[in-house]
């Protein structure tokens, strides 16, 4: 089943403005679609006969991903996996027929929503939160392997990691769904309300920003080293460096889940009247070159 998400993916030219205004037009249907879907959970009491069928012959190895095809965290878990190389399935809820609420997944996921996992090497062990899944596969292949590229082994690194991954899941995440709910769902127009969350995700963003405009400036003074003097009595500016657009993390000197899992909902902000190409220019540097990562394309596409 290929994702909504996926199909304003399949032609982004990162570096073509008109491929942005498609994205964008691709991002609007899917915030639509996966609001609808939402909306109509509580009027449909049919839980389906897929799912039921599906546990009575789950996969012997491998993983299964549980999501729907407009659900960001979803798609955030699903890059996490492809990343890490891990073989999985994407079995994609129908919201409609309330498959969320089949006893076989709330066995699986308690809190009846996406995204949910099942590691089948590991005696079928269930996991559900997002952040929670990501920390999982990450000490996983660390544990297995010895090495986890986008994690680390450094217990410093590990805790400045896990700090950003739970920002996105409690200060990122929920605040742009409500922005979103507000603006475009709520049954009575709050105005107060729609400031009150879309300033809030502007603050969040502010936070990132900044973040990332430090380890710009870092980078900038440590490798562009014969304009460091010019650039600290600001005679030059730093976006004159030809390390401007090079690529920054917000953990270490290489991407982590910290930057990944704030992938997927960037995607959604401009709903919200957003502009990260305008507002938060390093935050939008910082997702094209993430984009651009195949593991990132191809769990977006919901190809697996």
């Amino acid at each position: 089943m290929i994702s909504n998400l996926s199909a304003g993916l399949r032609t982004i030219n990162l570096n073509d403005e008109k491929a942005e205004d498609s994205r964008s037009q691709h991002q609007q249907q899917t915030v639509i679609d996966q609001s609808r879907a939402e909306s109509m959970n509580s009027k449909s009491q049919d839980t389906g006969n897929r799912i039921t069928q599906y546990f009575t012959n789950l996969p012997k190895e491998g993983f299964t991903l549980f999501s729907h095809s407009s659900a960001p965290n979803g798609f955030k878990v699903a890059i996490v996996l492809s990343e890490l190389g891990y073989p999985y399935k994407t079995l994609f809820l129908d919201f409609n027929k309330g498959e969320q609420r089949a006893p076989e997944f709330v066995s699986v996921n308690p809190n009846a929503r996406v995204p949910a996992l099942i590691d089948h090497n590991c005696d079928n062990l269930a996991l559900w939160e997002s952040g929670a899944i990501i920390l999982y596969l990450c000490q996983k292949s660390l544990r297995e392997t010895g090495v986890c590229d986008i994690y680390s082994d450094n217990p410093q690194d590990q805790a400045q990691i896990n700090s950003w991954v739970f920002f996105q899941t409690s200060g990122h995440a929920p605040i742009i769904g409500q922005a979103l709910h507000f603006r475009y769902f709520h049954d009575v127009n709050v105005p107060s309300a729609v400031e009150r969350y879309t300033d809030e995700v502007r603050r969040v963003y502010g936070v990132l920003e900044m973040a990332l405009a430090e380890r710009r400036e870092a980078l900038i003074m440590e490798l562009d080293i014969q304009n460091s003097a010019n650039y600290s009595n600001g005679t030059t500016p730093l976006s004159q460096s030809k390390y401007f657009d090079h690529p920054v993390w917000l953990v270490g000197d290489s991407i982590s889940v910290a930057d990944l899992s704030f992938v997927p909902w960037n995607n959604v902000v401009d709903r919200i009247g957003i502009n990260l190409k305008s507002e938060y220019p390093e935050v939008y540097k910082w997702t094209k070159h993430m984009m651009r990562r195949p593991a990132v394309v191809t769990a977006l596409r919901g190809d697996t």
